[in-house]
This record gives C-alpha cells, structure tokens and sequence, in this order.
C-alpha cells in the first residue's frame, strides 16, 4: 500500500516495455530535466499484427485480393525482436533530428501497445517534440502510490456521484450487487447490518437464498448481506477440491471474494488495519446497496 511505482516502469514491466539502452548527445541542456512519455501517431505493432492477420484470414477464406506490399506494414519486420529495434531506431532518429546537438536521456522504446519513448529531458525539448507532425502527444511521466482506501477520491465520488444521491449513505440504495468469486467473510465489518443510524431494507425484488454450512452458520446473511451460496458440487465430484484451503460453504478460504465485495458495496468508514498499522477507512463504491 505505501509503495511508490513509476508510470513509466509499471508501464515496461507489464505490458509495453521494451528496454533499449540508453542515449547521450554531446551538449547540456541548462534547464532541469524530468521524465516525458513521448507517443507517435504511428500506429504501433499490435495494431498491424492484427491487421494482417485479418487480411490472411480473409484471404484463407476466399476473400478478396490478395495481401500485396501496400499490405504488408512497411514499419514492422517478420521477427518480433527485430520489429522492436526497428522502432527503436525510428525513435532515436527522431530525437537526433529534434534535439540536434542537446543533451537528452531516452529510457524505453514501446512498441506493442503505444508507438512511443520515455525521454529524460527539459521542459523546452519536450516542447519541441510536442510540436512535431509525427507526435500525437507528450505527458509528463508521474509518481502513483497504491492507496487502497482512497479509490472514492480517486474517482471523484465524494465530489460526483455521492452527493448527486445525496451522499455517501445513499449512495446504491436499492441495488442487490452478485459477485462470482472465492466467497465472503460474513464478520467482516464491511458487511455489518447494523453500523449506521438508517437501517438496511429488505430487498424488495431479490429472491436469493443465504445457503447454512458448518462453515457459514444461520445468522451470517444479514440486510446487509442478503444472500450466499456456494458451488463446489464439480471440483468434489473431480477430485479437484482441496479441503485444506477451499471451504464446502460460501465462506471465503482465500480472501479475494471478500476484498472485491467491500470494494464495490463495503460499508463506508470501516478502518483498514493491517499488522497493527492503520491504513486509513475504506469505503465501498456504492456503500448503502447490499
């Protein structure tokens, strides 16, 4: 929860990343440098991979014309690792030809999602590149930390959509949310009946059932949580069911079930406490639906 990331290495790491080295040119730049992701209007790879594959399949399938070298993308070669040197190549012409003679630091060459570069340099140079044809934009590279129990700020709701329903204590009333997952934790506070002043209805068109284990005895449905089952009948039947970790009931073995219900309809105000240390109160999205 309290790591930082940078933009530009979550971005490499899982799912763009192509790192490519690093690039000097002779002459310093006076002005303090920071982090810019540079994006071409180029399109990138997967975007002509998926067009000539289409265009093969057409063809395989007795569709017309044939694929001919207007085709074939002129910006992509027939090995991965070399379509990946070749936009390289395309980036560091550019940053040689914009920034002739200054002193810049290219970090990554993306190529898979987005046809772009993460660039160290100064506020002007990013402001030569942005003025470039080739350039469909260029932002300024960002720190994020991971804070759970601020996605309702995050997203605006305090300020947007809670007020518009007349606050957060409102906000989802009368929505029954199914979620499909490990199972729930019936003690968690996020899913007390009984923490706010205004009492939970009963749901007036749900007619789930609140499924009695030894695992999830009678009492642990509530107005809050109004209903849960549980599906294990295939994986017993399999040989499947690990009995060490999975429960027979709709209890939650694994813990994920839990989090992404009290994400979507956890109470509002429940204190995160992790190992002693407090992380802040969390709050489902629509914390008054069930």
């Amino acid at each position: 929860m309290g790591g930082i990331y940078w933009v530009v290495q979550f971005m490499v790491v899982l799912c763009l990343g192509n790192f490519v080295g690093c690039t000097w040119s002779q002459d310093n730049a006076d002005e303090v440098s920071a982090v810019y992701i540079v994006t071409l209007k180029q399109a990138p790879a997967a975007h002509y991979s998926g067009e000539l594959s289409v265009k093969r399949n057409d063809i395989k399938h007795g569709g017309p014309g044939i694929v001919n070298r207007l085709d074939r993308p002129s910006n992509i070669s027939r090995s991965d690792s070399r379509n990946g040197s070749y936009v390289a190549r395309i980036h560091d012409s550019l940053l040689r030809r914009v920034l002739r003679g200054e002193k810049y630091l290219k970090l990554y060459s993306y190529h898979y999602l987005i046809n772009g570069f993460a660039v160290l340099v100064a506020p002007q140079q990013a402001d030569k590149l942005s003025r470039r044809k080739e350039v469909a934009n260029v932002v300024l590279d960002f720190s994020v930390r991971t804070a759970t129990t601020h996605t309702p700020q995050f997203l605006g709701l305090p300020e947007g959509a809670w007020p518009q329903e007349g606050g957060y204590e409102n906000a989802g009333d009368g929505i029954v949310i199914g979620f499909i997952d490990t199972g729930i934790d019936p003690a968690h506070p996020s899913f007390s009946d009984d923490i706010s002043e205004n009492p939970y209805p009963v749901p007036e068109h749900f007619s789930g059932i609140c499924e009695v284990t030894r695992d999830f005895p009678s009492g642990s449905c509530n107005r809050k949580l109004v209903g849960a089952r549980h599906f294990a009948a295939s994986a017993i039947t399999r040989g499947i069911f690990n009995a060490t970790q999975d429960y027979a009931s709709p209890f939650d073995g694994d813990g994920h079930g839990t989090h992404t219900a009290s994400t979507a309809s956890g109470n509002h105000g429940i204190p995160v406490v992790v190992a002693g240390h407090h992380f802040g109160n969390a709050s489902g999205m629509a914390p008054r639906s069930q």
